[in-house]
């Protein structure tokens, strides 16, 4: 055995007990059995997650609610081979390895988010609250047939819970350290025979949890965010089902950056060296963010062999933010960032069943205008640069895929989708003396750019059911992630390439003991190619290149068991290796070097998670749970060079939860604990700052909650 495992396996104890462990779905159960969670991860109407031949993990409210978790960042912890790492406001999310530090105009993710069906194109509009939400569903592994746009590494769907003639209602109120306070309310139910609607509200607001130690500048991470949802669904018949849905979110707050420095600058910032809790910043790190949508679903059933479904979308995100961008206490530098994107997007797909074929149809437009101004203000220099590229995207698909029972064993499916890509860019990029405002001899510098992107992504899998309680699959899938460009290229038509990958997995979903024992797996080889890596050669100069491939290998393993009244067991264990196979020629600052054989960005060999849940009936009292949480991470890197300096050593991150649900279910109060170990680890890093500093993640947190519903 690999000496790396024994040495994890000695170091705890629980991972020996639970090995294999998953956080699939942690339903609370009034009897022994593991109830099912219904999915919506292929297009083809709900199937049960233990049918659906993807790996895939999914989480309702609840889940939630007793681990109090509140947005995106969360989910690491509870899915496997997940990291959500961010640069400022914008997320950056890694699935398996895949994902991608471009976050400014003119690149896309390579894993993807999805609400209630409708792409977020956006890097700043990933970070909101979830309220108001069903479930979520992480799909690890490339999506290049059905989600087409850019799911290499996978995707997250966020999925809403639908208002009906039920009328139902719940509020919930938390407290929490560093002044938390946080509200969230809805109502759903019926206006006529023919109409329901939905309406839901939040407001959270905290004080910043990172001190910094410059005076009257103010801590970092503080929020101060409200949203609100609506939906109205019409349905005359009980063929058709109309959904109208808007929202709105405003969020408000000092940023959390690259502000804990990893080398030794100055008396100041090294007082704090190596306290990833502390900064020393001179300037304030604002971020002022609103995002809102309108959309429209139809769906019409003629029959169970011939289903329509249209989805219609608009979205808006905006973003104003200050950084400091030398992340000290000297007024070196710092960058002022604004975007304003827009974005359309239809997607008509037709879909059924008939005896054992199965299949869905469809074909899918979108369209993205977007405006970025990075402003870096060198200080030092007396200067500032200034890209500000206009990127408009054109993008449509036609894909289908279907299923055929070749026996009431075995299935055999295949898909397709081609995708067609246009992206124009509009470059001003202008440096201009900080005494005066006039540009420098050369600048502004204007040029405009045209890339044109297209590919076949196929899919081919393999279902056999041998009992009912076992299935195993494999799958063959192709990725495809649109080019780009540069937004800081001073060059004209300074682009870069798409990139492909290549999946081939297997795996297996079993439940044993009268459906009181799960164990999932699967294992899969990513052959990755032309990926496309961004690297901080200097303040306001990024460089994006094609790395000429890399291959990621792993191993998956879930668990989750039920074995006596109350008790609830589970968690997960991952082995994933990510490599360069071939980067000659990767970018640094002094030139260039040769990565191969080095680690992708945020690719942790080893991870694991446990959790434990214990619930005591009171009978006509209620019930009082207690949950524990242990999630682990092997060594990151976060850039390019794999050095000593941008990476984090593993670390592990410990939850609890202790709850009373009353014997109607109507009220329920919970005290929950996140980091309760006040763990220091960082989620990501850059070298553009004064000296090479990083994004530290969330200290220790914890609250009360109070949720009442109808």
């Amino acid at each position: 055995m690999n000496k790396s495992i024994v040495f994890n396996l000695k170091n705890s104890c629980v991972l020996a007990v639970y090995c294999g462990v998953s956080s699939l779905a942690w339903a609370q159960q009034s009897d022994f059995g593991i109830s099912e969670i219904v999915v919506t991860a292929t297009k083809m109407g709900e199937t049960s997650l233990q049918d659906t031949p993807i790996a895939i993990s999914a989480f309702t409210a609840a889940d939630f609610d007793r681990s109090g978790v509140s947005d995106m960042r969360d989910l690491a912890a509870m899915t496997p081979n997940l990291v959500v790492a961010q640069n400022s406001a914008f997320a950056q999310i890694y699935i398996r390895g895949i994902g991608s530090n471009n976050v400014f105009a003119g690149a896309d993710p390579s894993s993807t988010v999805h609400l209630d069906g409708v792409y977020l194109a956006r890097p700043a509009a990933v970070f909101t609250n979830f309220f108001d939400v069903e479930r979520v569903e992480v799909l690890r592994g490339p999506q290049g047939t059905l989600y087409g746009r850019n799911s290499v590494g996978g995707t997250i769907n966020i999925i809403s819970r639908l208002p009906d003639e039920t009328t139902r209602a719940k509020a919930q109120i938390t407290v929490g350290n560093h002044d938390l306070y946080r509200g969230e309310a809805y109502i759903s139910g019926g206006i006529t025979d023919t109409i329901a609607a939905s309406l839901s509200v939040m407001r959270s607001k905290r004080d910043g949890y990172f001190k910094n130690i410059v005076p009257n500048i103010g801590d970092t991470a503080e929020e101060d965010t409200w949203g609100v949802r609506g939906q109205v669904r019409i349905t005359p018949n009980e063929n058709l089902d109309l959904i109208l849905r808007g929202d709105y979110v405003k969020a408000e707050g000092s940023m959390v950056t690259n502000q804990a420095l990893l080398m030794p600058y100055n008396a100041v910032t090294n007082s704090i060296l190596g306290d990833y809790h502390k900064s020393a910043l001179d300037t304030p790190g604002d971020s002022d963010r609103y995002m809102w949508g309108i959309s429209g679903e139809i769906n019409y059933t003629v029959s169970e062999a011939l289903k329509f479904k249209s989805l219609t979308a608009y979205r808006v995100t905006r973003l104003d933010g200050t950084i400091d961008a030398d992340a000290t206490n000297v007024h070196g530098s710092q960058t002022d960032i604004f975007e304003h994107q827009k974005q359309f997007s239809e997607e008509l797909n037709i879909s059924g069943r008939l005896n054992r074929f199965g299949y869905v149809l469809g074909v899918y437009y979108f369209e993205e205008t977007m405006d970025h101004v990075s402003t870096v203000f060198d200080f030092m220099a007396g200067i500032a640069a200034r890209p500000a590229p206009y990127v408009k995207t054109k993008a449509w698909s036609v894909y289908g895929q279907a299923n055929y029972d070749l026996s009431d064993t075995l299935t055999l499916s295949a898909g397709l989708r081609y995708t067609d890509e246009q992206k124009d860019l509009d470059q001003n990029f202008d440096i201009s003396l900080l005494v005066n405002g006039l540009s420098i001899p050369g600048f502004p510098i204007l040029y405009s750019g045209a890339g044109s992107y297209k590919a076949w992504t196929p899919k081919f899998g393999l279902e056999f059911r041998p009992s009912d309680d076992l299935m195993l699959y494999g799958s063959i899938t192709r990725g495809f992630k649109s080019g780009g460009f540069n937004f800081a290229s001073m060059v004209a038509m300074q682009g870069y390439d798409p990139e492909y990958l290549w999946s081939y997995e297997v795996g297996f979903k079993s439940d044993f003991a009268g459906r009181r024992l799960r164990i999932n797996g699967s294992a899969f080889y990513y052959n990755y190619t032309d990926l496309q890596v961004q690297s901080f050669l200097a303040p306001g100069v990024v460089d994006i290149t094609n790395a000429a491939n890399a291959s990621v290998k792993g191993v998956e393993l879930e668990f989750l068991a039920h074995p006596v009244a109350g008790l609830e067991l589970g968690g997960s264990l991952t082995y994933l290796k990510a490599v360069y196979k071939n980067f000659t020629q990767a970018p640094v600052p002094t030139g260039f070097f040769n990565a191969s054989g080095n680690y992708l960005n945020s690719a942790p060999k080893w991870s694991y998670t446990v959790f434990g849940q214990y619930t005591i009936d009171l009978g006509d009292r209620g019930n009082i749970y207690m949950r524990g949480e242990y999630g682990w991470k092997d060594r990151q890197f976060f850039t390019v060079l794999n050095d000593n300096i941008e990476t984090m050593q593993s670390y592990g991150l410990v939850n609890a939860s202790l709850g009373y649900v009353a014997p109607d279910d109507r009220w329920q109060v919970t005290l929950y604990g996140r980091n309760l170990a006040n763990t220091q680890y960082l989620v990501s890093t850059a070298n553009f700052t004064a000296v090479p500093a990083g994004t530290p993640g969330d200290p220790r947190t914890f609250g009360l909650r109070v949720t009442f519903q109808y």
